[in-house]
């Protein structure tokens, strides 16, 4: 007998809302890192994988769209009312180590499982320290820095479909690439497997997490509101010193600005709103290109 948190609603696309516990009018600035975003009409929190896949195949039946919001960090969120149907996988946070192995869920904070991996004496994943969001969108951008990406640790990942299925693709069918990973049309992430290496010295591990942390604290706003970097870094460039160079460092509109300490964040100083945020990206954007005869390309995702 299945227990509540793993029944799965059946539905033909009809009364879905009831049968998914839909809330209504949900603030999203609370759910992003910048703290900017209109309501969210349609909000649901899957309470597992079955249940999120066939939520798929009931907006899909029903015809309504749909977007994910995990941690809310990489996006910047229209003031506008979202239509879509929006999926916060927060409640799919399983943690299961099986030998070098952690099995998570698309919902658990990527901090959170460093940190449990470098507790285990599992290496591999430290390198990840610092590096904001939760699972399932981490594999979806391929998130990563200066000492390696999530493509270094993932063994494979379990998809949602929208027909209602579940399924696996193993790492190299995921074809990542810089900020990015190959998942079929209309696919949720629901798990994802780390193959890590087995370490004795824990203490090590903490040791280096602990110098990457310092040193993101020392270069990134990573005490302000923000979205995390504006912009992919161009090959052999760095976006942020491009920005600095044409002038844009500090720059403000309404309480957004372009961070004094990095050109490639921008920070919500109180009350930003979307409309601010996109001006600068746009102005930053249009400097580069005229002046550096670069187009640099966003990371940030824009819900519209």
């Amino acid at each position: 007998m299945p227990t509540e948190n793993e029944r799965t609603p059946a539905t033909d696309g009809q009364g879905w809302e009831q049968a998914f516990a839909a809330e209504h009018d949900v603030d999203l600035r609370q759910r992003t890192r910048v703290r900017v975003g209109g309501v969210a009409k349609d909000f649901v929190r899957p309470r597992s994988a079955q249940e999120l896949a066939q939520l798929l195949r009931a907006l899909q039946q029903a015809g309504r769209g749909w977007r994910v919001l995990g941690g809310g960090s990489n996006l910047l969120i229209s003031d506008a009312p979202q239509t879509d149907v929006i999926i916060h996988p927060d409640r799919l946070d399983a943690c299961v180590q099986d030998g070098s192995e952690l099995v998570l869920g698309a919902g658990h904070v990527l901090q959170r499982a460093v940190n449990h991996s470098t507790d285990l004496g599992l290496a591999g994943a430290q390198v990840l320290t610092g590096i904001p969001g939760q699972i399932g969108g981490a594999l979806a951008m391929n998130a990563g820095g200066r000492y390696g990406a999530m493509a270094d640790v993932v063994a494979w990942a379990e998809v949602a479909l929208p027909d209602g299925e579940l399924h696996r693709i193993e790492a190299v069918d995921l074809a990542f690439g810089y900020r990015f990973s190959r998942l079929p049309q209309g696919a949720v992430v629901t798990q994802v497997c780390w193959k890590l290496q087995p370490n004795d010295d824990a203490r090590s591990l903490k040791r280096e997490a602990g110098r990457i942390l310092k040193e993101k604290n020392e270069a990134q706003p990573t005490q302000a509101w923000n979205f995390g970097c504006m912009f992919k870094n161009p090959p052999g460039q760095s976006a942020g010193k491009l920005i600095e160079s044409v002038g844009l460092k500090g720059a403000q509109q309404g309480d957004a600005r372009i961070s004094p300490k990095h050109g490639n964040f921008i920070e919500n100083l109180g009350a930003a709103r979307a409309a601010d945020i996109l001006t600068l990206l746009e102005r930053a954007e249009d400097l580069v290109r005229r002046q550096c005869g670069i187009g640099l390309e966003r990371e940030v995702r824009v819900w519209t």
